[in-house]
């Protein structure tokens, strides 16, 4: 037996195709779309995303039909929203690209954004840059600094994520520095040249690591220069000192222990908890390789 959503879906394409002197196609297409939005609805309520995708995308097929672009983006955004969790990611990510075009060709760039994050959130790596280099583009048009600023920073975590430490440091470091010439955003410039430091200690190899230590010593004099708030009694200095001490000592035990007394204060997050991580490996393969 057809489900209501069937059965719906069914009463939707039927209207369509019948004759009425007193019809016309645009209130055949808007009748059709009410009973595709029903069905979609029942279909939600099953968790049967693939077929509220699919019953999504003809209420938008009706909607264009009728010329009703307002309807017809929203129901192309709802089933690119249930292509995302029928993970049908090659669809979904077809509707969210025509909603985008849609509101930039409609000098809408915030929504343009909000689509372009969504879609950053489905893609791969290269791809889901190009989307968030788009919407931080889209909301700096519209003034939107701390969006935009809050999108760069998705961009900088995506690349220390994939081991990309080289370019994750270098957005880290201009988002810090920008925040610095910003009153308002001025107080998180720290945590920002923390994080481009610890992707900084993520880039050290065993092999060169006495040579990478003086790059991150000179990189956090700097940082220290720029930023007075970065200093010897905020907890990540505290952290960043003694790790490049134990560094410097060759002691894996001294830093486990500096990670372990910032970490039972200010827990870390498993990007940051990984990029230390990657560099007491590193300085474990040091000392093993010269006893």
């Amino acid at each position: 037996m057809a489900s209501k959503g069937d059965q719906l879906m069914e009463e939707g394409e039927k209207s369509l195709k019948k004759f009425s002197l007193f019809s016309f196609g645009d209130d055949k297409s808007e009748k059709a779309r009410e009973k595709f939005i029903q069905a979609a609805t029942q279909f939600k309520a099953t968790s049967d995303f693939a077929k509220a995708a699919n019953a999504y995308k003809r209420a938008a097929d009706m909607s264009e039909k009728s010329k009703n672009e307002m309807d017809m983006i929203s129901d192309l955004e709802e089933a690119g929203r249930c292509y995302v969790k029928a993970k049908d990611t090659a669809t979904a990510v077809r509707m969210y690209s025509r909603v985008v075009d849609y509101y930039d060709k409609n000098q809408q760039p915030f929504r343009a954004g909000k689509v372009c994050v969504s879609l950053s959130e489905i893609t791969p790596v290269p791809e889901a840059m190009k989307w968030l280099e788009k919407a931080s583009k889209y909301y700096e048009s519209q003034g939107s600094k701390v969006t935009a600023s809050e999108v760069t920073l998705k961009m900088a975590d995506i690349k220390a994520r994939s081991g990309d430490y080289k370019g994750a440091r270098e957005i880290y470091e201009q988002l810090a520095r920008a925040a610095l010439d910003d009153r308002v955003s001025r107080g998180g410039a720290r945590k920002l040249f923390f994080t481009a430091l610890l992707a900084q200690l993520a880039s050290i190899k065993s092999e060169s690591i006495m040579e990478d230590l003086e790059v991150l010593r000179d990189r956090f004099e700097e940082y220290q220069d720029l930023d007075t708030q970065f200093n010897e009694l905020t907890r990540e200095h505290m952290l960043v000192k003694a790790v490049i001490e134990a560094i410097e000592d060759e002691n894996v035990e001294d830093m486990e222990k500096a990670v372990m007394e910032y970490d039972n204060i200010c827990p870390l997050d498993e990007l940051r908890e990984n990029m230390l991580l990657r560099a007491k490996t590193e300085l474990r393969r040091r000392v093993e390789s010269i006893r």
